[in-house]
């Protein structure tokens, strides 16, 4: 009997120390002592939120959510306790985001750049909600439906349809044409070794002698050539000189040349001949007289 009293009484400890332990958690949890100030924030999606979600500023814990109300227009009505004495920015966007695998959330503060501070009883400015486990799922299943389309497209095109058999044929062709080239390229390099070998024989048999005799004579024509050009050159300037005193009527032949005096008296013989022949012919007895005996 006082065995069963002591255990029923041990029962009865260890299940107020349990229920005290979770209400001190939860307590704690809360802030304790603690009550902070509240500020407001209407979520137009918040799934799996509730009362007693952590409130975090960049991901550290600055309080709790106190209260959520269901509203008729679909949003959320979410009073936060914020227990930091540590402000937070004005402007900075309250976001419902992901805490752990097991679907619950918590709401997060991002940080705005400026100077002013929420104070209590603020309406803070709703984030855009980040993606859930179901949005990350449903993103999962429609890139496994693309991939599921573009294998049995590609199953299709190449195994169907016979594509990889014409691919084969592609590659083989390919193969074959650069083995061809190759073939190609060494006969063209055998070639080429020959024809270096001709010219380097041809160039061995070449007489030096007579290359060295041909250029003696291309340099004996060369001087004789330039003996010329040179003869010619003072013949040019002689005839040059000549002209020029015949032109200024220098010597006999420029006088000749330069005198009009012979060309007149020249024209006047050749008029009288003229008017002498002339007269012959009209008066032939006068300069001919012939008698028979």
């Amino acid at each position: 009997m006082k065995q069963t009293r002591d255990t029923i009484l041990v029962g009865v400890v260890i299940t107020v120390a349990v229920i005290l332990a979770v209400v001190g958690s939860l307590w704690l949890a809360r802030g304790g002592l603690s009550k902070g100030y509240p500020l407001y924030v209407r979520f137009p999606w918040g799934a799996g939120l509730k009362t007693g979600a952590p409130v975090w500023v960049s991901g550290a814990g600055v309080g709790y959510v106190s209260d959520v109300r269901f509203q008729a227009d679909g949003s959320l009505f979410t009073e936060l306790r914020i227990q930091s004495p540590q402000p937070i920015p004005k402007g900075s966007p309250a976001t419902v985001v992901a805490n752990g695998f097991f679907g619950d959330v918590a709401v997060n503060f991002t940080p705005a750049h400026t100077n002013a501070h929420y104070v209590a009883n603020d309406t803070v400015v709703a984030g855009a909600p980040a993606p859930g486990i179901s949005a990350l799922t449903s993103k999962a299943d429609s890139i496994t439906t693309s991939l599921n389309a573009m294998m049995t497209a590609l199953n299709k095109e190449l195994v169907a349809t016979g594509g990889i058999t014409d691919l084969r044929n592609t590659i083989a062709g390919t193969n074959r044409l650069i083995a061809s080239l190759n073939g190609i390229a060494a006969q063209q390099s055998a070639q080429l070794t020959l024809t270096m070998q001709s010219v380097r024989r041809a160039t061995t048999a070449l007489d030096s002698a007579k290359i060295d005799s041909t250029l003696v004579n291309l340099r004996t024509t060369t001087n004789n050539l330039a003996s010329l050009s040179h003869a010619l050159d003072s013949t040019s300037r002689t005839v040059t000189t000549i002209v020029g005193k015949i032109d200024r009527g220098d010597g006999t032949a420029g006088k000749l040349i330069n005198d009009p005096t012979l060309y007149n008296d020249l024209h006047s013989a050749i008029g009288r001949v003229d008017s002498l022949l002339a007269d012959v012919k009209k008066n032939p007895k006068r300069y001919i007289n012939i008698r028979v005996f």
